[in-house]
């Protein structure tokens, strides 16, 4: 098992000292796609959340959730 960490930025980053151990990167995927369905109630029109995953060896993935209003 590996420590994984979910920084997660909505224009403040906040950083995850603790992070999580998980079996794989794959395991840390589905955990950082929870973690978007858990903060997208907040997301107001011309915001942005970002969430990143990261290992010892350093970034692994990154989502962005960005809402614009076009009109």
């Amino acid at each position: 098992m590996s420590r994984y960490f979910f920084r997660i930025s909505n224009g403040r980053p906040h950083e995850d000292d603790v992070g999580e151990e998980l079996r794989d990167e794959r395991e840390a995927w589905l955990s950082a796609k929870r973690l978007v369905r858990d903060i997208e109630d907040s997301l107001e029109p011309d915001g942005k959340w970002v969430v990143e995953v990261r290992d010892a060896a350093g970034p692994l993935y990154l989502i962005s959730i960005d809402g614009r209003k076009l009109r």
